[in-house]
Order: structure tokens, then C-alpha cells, then sequence
């Protein structure tokens, strides 16, 4: 078997790898494709990754048994075979038509790279990719018996070989191994300009099976980028069948070529539960906290608080303006609140991604001043102390606090969809309390 990755192919201004992908497969028709393609995410904290910095990757040999169509690309049908024969190939021959294709459509701030191994690589190096940071001596280890390609940098070899050491088991948090993205794509006189996708076409789709991140809760379409990148929508579900069967009622704007992925997305791959007093810059963690602190509102909206583990150590947590709704549950914790909080750590803040509330304070309202007997209002003589009437004199007991019934629940509570990392998992696909 052959098998290729390639990332870094795009850049924050343009380009895209999936797209590409479909270049690549195009090329080497002369092979059959075995199993679906593979897009990988890794590692959502990196400083310099790109837009959702994901790798591509997929497995070339002589196909056995039936085939299935997994894409098109305009007349051009994309069938994968479940299982493969080897076949005599020369690795060389290939990269350089590959390269020739990324030196062709890659951006010019990007740092691509390719990788062509006859085997899979390590499954280490992929979690090392999704949760940490590789360096540049694992990398050189792991491209040990690979040919490759590297432009401008590492970058891309760091992708594309993280990307075929991933083996799509369910060693995570959620036992998610996996889910699929279709993919569709504009035609080139498209790219750039608006999106002809209605909200009508988006809300038929969301409410089959397993579909997730279509919209936001307000309503909005969330599966449409609004980069000037190729990609028309992306399609995202926990069935691939689901996927193929219905992508076409997605429009009017209809995709010149469409491609099935199987993907790492919304595992929550990344998170790894963590005590606050181990936590370091760039982590990316799940941690059982208590809240010592309420929100505090700065410019911009953002909302910061502060929680404790069983250690009493405190860790700084986050909710920013796109996260939108999500900000006024955060409002709504109090001291005492227990959660479950999940998300990454920048400038020693945690970048919250979701949360779950575990148990909750009991919420008391104090009661208005007694009135006095003279008909006038009384005041507090200061804390934990009586209360006085100005006019006569009289002194009145504390009233006891109100107790109030909670704004929250228990469970999961997350930002809206489009503010959401590819990696993390919806709650509506999280274990229940």
C-alpha cells in the first residue's frame, strides 16, 4: 500500500488542502483510492497553525471487493475500495506529481509538505500532534523509511506525517473514534464571492441523525465558511451514508466536486484531564474545578473568571465575545458552583471550549428592609446586625435570606457552532450526567 499526507497548503489569506486533496486524487487515478480520505486536526493552540489546522491524508494500492462512491469531481466519479492489494509503485515517481501539483496550487505564504510512507507511521506521533507539540527530533524520528517534501519549512511535514499516524481509534475522553465531513466545492468563478446557500435548504439537513454544527442556536448557518477559500459548505455527521444520501438538498448553489472524509473532528482528541497545579502554557485540558470567583465583564464583552481544583490552586478562565450566549451562563455561576471545564490555555488564561455544570450552589436573594410599625422604612445597623427605624426608634430581627431557584441546570453547556474548534466534541454528543 501507499499511503500520502500532505498539509500547509493553505494560509490565514487563501488556499485549501482538502481541495487539493481532490487535485491529488485526480492525478492518481492510475491507483485505486482504499478507504476514505483522512482529514486530520491536531494541535488547535499551536501559534502558528493555519485557519483549522488540518492535515490530509490516504491510502493508494489495486482495490478488492466492491467499491463505493465517495465523490466527484465533475464528471470525474471518486469510488474507495474497503480493502487493498499491494501493487509495485516508485514512491520518487510519485512525490514529484504530487509536489508538481502543490507548487502549482499552494499559497504562497504557506509552508507545504508531503509525506509518502509504505506504511503507517506511529500512532504516538498522533497524539504528540493533537495534544502537544512535535518536535522537530520525533518529527526527523518518524520520517525515518518515508520520502518527503518540504517547503519553506517543517511545518507541513509535521501535518502531513501526524496525519498517517492516525489510526482513528477512541482513546480520548468521549470514546468517539470518528466522524465524516462531505466537503463540496464552488466552481473557480465562485471563489471569493458570497455564498448562495439558504438557511430553508441548511435547516432540512440539520435535523437528520448525527448531523451536527449546521447552525448556531440563533439560527444561523454555521457549515458555510466565509473565507474566500473553495470549500461551498462542509457537511458534518456521525454517518457517511446520511452524508452522501442527502448533501444534495443543499443549495441553490449546488458544488462543481464534492469528497467524503473521514475525520478526527469533534472527538475532543485534544483534551487531556489535568490537575490545575500540572497545567502549563499551551495545554489543552479537561479539568473538575469549583468557581472561587464570579464574572467580571471587560471591554469587548469578554467575561473572565476564576476556579479551583481539590488543590486550591487557581486557574483563570475565559469566555470571549464569539462565544455570544455562552457568556450569560457564565454570568449566571456563582462561588461554590462545581464544573466540569474544558478548553486551552493562552497567556495563562483557560480558553474555555465548553463546560459542565456538576452541582450547583443554593442561590439566596436578600429581602427587602422590614417596615416599621410607624409606616416608615427600616435600615441596617451594619452587617449580620439589626435592623432600625430612623423615625421612631423601633429595632426589627434580620429577616432571613430568600432562597431562589436556579437560572442554570445541570450539564454541558457550549458556544455557538461557528465559534466552536473542529476538535471539539457538541454537547449534544456528549456522555449524559
Amino acid at each position: 500500500m501507499l499511503h500520502i499526507g500532505i498539509d500547509d497548503t493553505d494560509s490565514v489569506k487563501g488556499g485549501c488542502t482538502t481541495w487539493l486533496a481532490t487535485e491529488i486524487i485526480k492525478e492518481l487515478s492510475d491507483f485505486d483510492l482504499i478507504g476514505s480520505p483522512r482529514l486530520v486536526r491536531l494541535n488547535p493552540n499551536v501559534p502558528w497553525k493555519t485557519r483549522g489546522n488540518g492535515a490530509v491524508s490516504f491510502t493508494f494500492g489495486k482495490g478488492k471487493g466492491a467499491k463505493e462512491k465517495i465523490g466527484e469531481i465533475g464528471n470525474f466519479n471518486i469510488f474507495s475500495f474497503k480493502r487493498g492489494m499491494p501493487i509495485r509503485y516508485d514512491s520518487h515517481e510519485i512525490l514529484e506529481r504530487i509536489k508538481a501539483l502543490v507548487l502549482q496550487h499552494s499559497h504562497p505564504d504557506s509552508e507545504p509538505g508531503i509525506v509518502v510512507s509504505e506504511v503507517f507511521l506511529p500512532e504516538g506521533l498522533y497524539w504528540q500532534g493533537v495534544t502537544d507539540i512535535v518536535t522537530d527530533d520525533i518529527l526527523s524520528d518518524a520520517l525515518q523509511g518515508t520520502i518527503s517534501f518540504g517547503l519553506r519549512g517543517s511545518r507541513g511535514l509535521c501535518g502531513a506525517a501526524c496525519s498517517l499516524a492516525w489510526s482513528g481509534s477512541s482513546n480520548n475522553i468521549n470514546k468517539i473514534s470518528h466522524t465524516w465531513e462531505l466537503i463540496g466545492y464552488r466552481k473557480e468563478a465562485n471563489w471569493g464571492k458570497n455564498r448562495n446557500i439558504s438557511i430553508d435548504s441548511v435547516n432540512k439537513i440539520s435535523k437528520l441523525k448525527g448531523v451536527f454544527s449546521c447552525t448556531d442556536s440563533d439560527g444561523k448557518i454555521a457549515m458555510v465558511p466565509n473565507s474566500p477559500c473553495p470549500v461551498l459548505w462542509g457537511f458534518r455527521g456521525t454517518d457517511d451514508s446520511i452524508l452522501i444520501n442527502n448533501f444534495h438538498n443543499l443549495g441553490p448553489e449546488k458544488p462543481v466536486r464534492w469528497l467524503l472524509y473521514r475525520t478526527n473532528q469533534a472527538t475532543d482528541d485534544h483534551l487531556r484531564f489535568k490537575e490545575i497545579s500540572n497545567v502549563k502554557e499551551g495545554d489543552c485540558l479537561r479539568a473538575e474545578v469549583i468557581v472561587s470567583s464570579i464574572s467580571k465583564i471587560i471591554e469587548g464583552g469578554h467575561r473572565f473568571f476564576s476556579a479551583k481544583d481539590s488543590s486550591d490552586e487557581v486557574l483563570k478562565c475565559a469566555a470571549f465575545e464569539p462565544t455570544k450566549d455562552f457568556r450569560h451562563v457564565i454570568d449566571r455561576l456563582k462561588i461554590g458552583d462545581k464544573l466540569v471545564v474544558c478548553g486551552s490555555v493562552n497567556n495563562g488564561t483557560l480558553n474555555l471550549e465548553k463546560i459542565k455544570i456538576t452541582e450547583l450552589v443554593t442561590r439566596f436573594s436578600k429581602p427587602p428592609n422590614p417596615m416599621c410599625d410607624c409606616g416608615k422604612r427600616t435600615h441596617s445597623s451594619g452587617k449580620n446586625s439589626y435592623y432600625r427605624c430612623k423615625a421612631c426608634g423601633k429595632k426589627y430581627s434580620r429577616p432571613a435570606m430568600i432562597e431562589l431557584d436556579s437560572e442554570l441546570e445541570l450539564g454541558w453547556y457550549e458556544p455557538p457552532a461557528s465559534s466552536r474548534r473542529h476538535l471539539s466534541t457538541p454537547v449534544s454528543m456528549m456522555p449524559k450526567l
